[in-house]
């Protein structure tokens, strides 16, 4: 399955959220103009941590099942690994927006609560304990 976008790179990752990982990024292939950026709303509602945080939590699920995947493609060489990575990506993003969230808002957010600790918080709080 082909996604619509360019994944210019996604890496799972971890924030210091209590282990929250996460899907920093499914950008569209173009980028805005040098000197030109896109403005970022830097509000987060209390139903958008909601969502992110149910969205990141089957990222995490994802992540956990698609990790050794991706790294026994990885000894069958570079094409086949890229090609399960991509795989997985692909769920990820979708796992993100049948939770009802963009990738680039859901990417927002995980910029905001990295310099937001009040936002952070407000994930942990919601990110099941057991996980």
């Amino acid at each position: 399955m082909m996604l619509n976008r360019n994944l210019l790179f996604v890496v799972a990752t971890s924030i210091g959220l209590s282990g929250l990982v996460v899907v920093p990024a499914v950008q569209a292939q173009q980028s805005p103009p040098q000197g030109q950026t896109q403005p970022q709303p830097t509000a987060v509602s209390d139903k958008e941590i909601e969502t992110f945080a149910a969205a990141a939590t089957e990222v995490r699920q994802l992540n956990k099942q698609w990790s050794p995947k991706v790294q026994e493609a990885a000894k069958q060489g570079a094409d086949a690994a890229e090609k399960t990575r991509q795989q997985a990506l692909g769920e990820m993003a979708q796992a993100v927006e049948r939770k009802g969230m963009s990738v680039d808002r859901y990417q927002q957010i995980f910029e905001i609560a990295q310099a937001d600790r009040d936002v952070q918080r407000k994930i942990v709080e919601r990110m099941p304990k057991d996980q």
